[in-house]
């Protein structure tokens, strides 16, 4: 039997020549293509349900393009919304072959009927679960057109078998990822992780945690780990002991959190000691207008004037931050980009990803915004979160594209990117002096 995991291609930028032309030569955007280069979890982590005389092709259409030359008994598909149109075009290009589609991932997950105009199975909820469920039908000959969980975010992940990271061998990553947690327990209007994995935090035991990684540094020796979660550290004693089993391990890692992590020194210097070279962190907007109604418990409005105080600790164990930022927010006005750079440039951050707001599928910026008509005619393959996909409230379309453009010129302009570099190796010799190390 033959199966084909597919992960279609998608807009790595903005699909606005202007703006993709500029981040894809800019120098300063090199950290978030290796960020957004990762594999795809969510198909290696059902190939390892597969029985072992089943033959399986990983395609990755980012890395190599998808054969149609083999004949597929199942075809899988895993999309975010920006890859929803291509996936579309490859299911019906298989069905059309003669393949069982089966589609899954969180396009699928959030508009499962839609999704079943191109597939004959759609996995609407996380494949742990249910794709076992699917394999047992189909050797009977039988199989639902939707599985789903009956109480999703409920899945304990330490019954979870490691993906299968073997199938990407003799692709080019540079990262490689692995998720440990899900289930979150904010609620951001324009994220729909709480939606579909619950806000209950799930997370998997340390010994399965060091097993995979132990996986990967065998299969792709000295490559930079990526994990996956939306907040790594929400359960700090696991979390420490995970850091101190993984400092004999020798790897690199980055990983996303929020900025709560540098009220707590010992989570730093492990962090520190056990590789951590740079977190990604969600401050969303500089602007305490916007903030107060991104999340219903305001977290991270009340953390803004301590920011940079916060920042600069986390620096100081020799850890860069990559901060991610929206834009054109209802309390957004035309000084937002100006603030924003001065904000990132001031904090002399590792580097950023600054974004509009996109009214995705299964979040509550969606069904607002639908209500109030202001969702644009455009198709998911323009929801790379950098195209303006929904009128704002407070400025124009074309003032959001303009300012949005101009904020990237500024903090990648040669002269400001060489101050932030400055900063980064001044962190960098501070942390080393301060371990004893050559600096």
């Amino acid at each position: 039997m033959r199966a084909a995991l597919i992960n279609p291609k998608g807009a790595l930028f903005s699909r606005t020549p202007s703006l993709a032309v500029f981040l894809e030569q800019s120098v300063t955007m090199g950290s978030f293509r290796h960020f957004w280069s990762a594999p795809c979890l969510g198909l290696l982590s059902i190939a390892a349900y597969f029985p072992p005389d089943w033959e399986l092709d990983y395609f990755d259409e980012n890395q190599r393009p998808v054969s149609f030359e083999k004949d597929y008994d199942l075809v899988f598909i895993s999309a975010m919304t920006v890859q929803a149109v291509r996936a579309y075009q490859l299911a019906d290009e298989f069905r059309r072959r003669g393949a069982k589609v089966v589609m899954g991932g969180i396009h699928a997950t959030l508009l499962p009927e839609e999704a079943m105009t191109h597939a004959d199975v759609v996995i609407a909820g996380e494949g742990e679960p249910l794709f076992p469920q699917f394999l047992q039908d189909y050797a009977k000959g039988k199989t639902r057109r939707v599985y789903r969980e009956a109480l999703p975010g409920s899945y304990d992940l330490k019954q979870c078998i490691s993906p299968r990271y073997a199938l990407l061998k003799g692709g080019n990553y540079p990262i490689i990822n692995l998720y440990t947690t899900r289930g979150c327990p904010r609620r951001c209007r324009f994220c729909c992780a709480s939606n579909v994995y619950g806000t209950a935090y799930r997370r998997k035991a340390n010994a399965q945690i060091i097993e995979e990684i132990r996986e990967i540094t065998r299969l792709f020796p000295d490559e930079l780990l990526l994990f996956a979660d939306d907040n790594l550290f929400v359960r700090r004693r696991e979390s420490k002991e995970l850091l101190r089993e993984m400092i004999p391990l020798n790897v690199r890692w980055i990983a996303q959190t929020e900025i709560s992590i540098a009220e707590d020194s010992e989570l730093l210097e492990l962090m520190a000691a056990s590789g951590c070279q740079w977190i990604v962190v969600g401050f969303e907007s500089v602007s305490p207008d916007s903030l107060k109604g991104i999340e219903d418990r305001s977290f991270k409005k009340r953390r803004l004037p301590a920011y940079p105080a916060n920042i600069r600790r986390i620096q100081d164990e020799g850890i860069g931050i990559y901060g991610t930022f929206i834009v054109g927010l209802d309390g957004d006005d035309l000084s937002i980009f100006q603030r924003t750079a001065d904000f990132i440039l001031q904090n002399a951050l590792y580097g950023a990803n600054i974004t509009v707001p996109t009214p995705l599928p299964g979040t509550a910026l969606r069904e607002e915004m639908l209500k109030e008509g202001r969702i644009l005619e455009k198709g998911w393959d323009n929801y790379t979160l950098w195209d303006v996909v929904a009128s704002p409230r407070s400025m124009t379309v074309q003032e959001l594209e303009d300012g949005l453009l101009g904020l990237y010129r500024t903090i990648s302009d040669p002269r400001n990117a060489q101050e932030r570099l400055c900063a980064i190796l001044r962190q960098r010799r501070t942390y080393a002096a301060k371990r004893g190390g050559p600096t």
